[in-house]
């Protein structure tokens, strides 16, 4: 009787484990997203110490290791094995990054309006994502005529469609905006409504509200980005939306182009100077002024632990599949406290 009641229960409890094992693989499944970018081949010695050391937290690595290299839709690239084996032993995806060369306009202008060449790049670059083994590819084609938005649409729908008969997954980084404006210089090529109905997911690169070449301000305001995500989640899926922040500032004269700092030597420049730090409450940013070796004023706004966090709050707010990161290697490393978090489940609002 015993023995019967044993055998009884071996199929239930079979039948259980498997509705565990998928219920679990589900939820693994809705685990947000956490991608970083990948500057490769250039100063790989902290990216790599970065990826090895927050491959917990990682869900997707991005490097940027493929260019469209001239105007006839030649495909460079520079397989990174140490990467692709990295991330296949810690259960990281890898999409590596396709850009139009130094963001030229005139290569992309030139391959995107002609169907075969577009057809051209589609074909290498199928080629490389299953030569490399990769799950997915990132599409980063930067400074294109707002007259290329729909050759823009057709690649793209080409390729999504190429690379989903091989199972592969497609993202498109886009310059944010806040409405749609077509001849938009920067961001009018990009059809956010289109894309979001064929690409697995769309990249908001939410960074440069200001911008080097203009007025000192906060790189990404929590005011903007909330109106950023508002109209995007309003013409895309909010499942497909990932948020882009950066791990950066930017250093302004008071006439004149402003440099870059990582999040890491702005830290640098401030244990230098020792300014006074000032919290923008609107912006949700610290910013700081100084004097240079020859007397004059700077300003710096920049990326911290406590602006980032008022974005993955906003990335929980609106249920965005995840955040992805310009760039590994620039970090604070309190940043990776709070990715982990948002990457677990953890509620960080603010």
């Amino acid at each position: 009787m015993k023995l019967g009641r044993v055998y009884f229960a071996i199929p239930i409890l079979l039948v259980s484990l498997l509705i565990l094992t998928r219920e679990g693989a589900e939820l693994m499944n809705k685990r947000p997203m956490v991608m970083g970018w990948f500057l490769s081949p250039h100063d790989t010695k902290s990216q790599y110490k970065t990826m090895r050391d927050n491959a917990h937290v990682l869900s997707h690595i991005s490097p940027t290791r493929i260019a469209i290299a001239d105007t006839e839709g030649n495909v460079k690239c520079g397989k990174d094995n140490y990467t692709l084996a990295f991330a296949k032993r810690n259960g990281i995806e890898v999409h590596p990054l396709v850009a139009n060369r130094d963001f030229d306009r005139e290569i992309a202008h030139a391959v995107l309006g002609d169907p075969a060449k577009r057809t051209k790049v589609v074909d290498q670059l199928l080629a490389i994502i299953q030569d490399w083994k990769c799950s997915g590819i990132n599409i980063d084609l930067e400074n294109l005529e707002p007259a290329d938005r729909p050759h823009l649409n057709a690649f793209m729908k080409e390729l999504c469609d190429r690379f989903h008969e091989h199972g592969l997954l497609v993202s498109i980084d886009v310059a944010a905006k806040t409405r749609d404006a077509p001849e938009a210089g920067w961001s009018g090529a990009y059809d956010y409504e289109f894309l979001g109905t064929c690409c697995d997911y769309v990249m908001l690169m939410c960074y440069d509200e200001h911008w080097s070449g203009g007025h000192p301000g906060p790189i990404g305001s929590k005011p903007w980005v909330r109106k950023v995500l508002e109209y995007t989640t309003g013409v895309i899926p909010h499942e497909k939306v990932v948020l882009g922040v950066p791990f950066y500032g930017y250093d302004w004269p008071e006439e004149g182009r402003a440099r870059g700092y990582t999040s890491k030597t702005v830290n640098e420049l401030i244990a230098e100077k020792k300014p006074t730090l000032r919290w923008d409450n609107t912006a949700k940013y610290h910013w700081f002024e100084y004097l240079d070796d020859n007397g004059n004023k700077r300003t710096v706004w920049y990326e911290d632990p406590k602006s980032m966090e008022h974005k993955i709050a906003l990335a929980q707010e609106f249920g965005l599949a995840g955040i992805s990161i310009w760039r590994l290697g620039d970090e604070d490393p309190e940043y990776w406290k709070l990715l982990g978090a948002y990457r677990s489940g953890g509620c960080v609002w603010k």
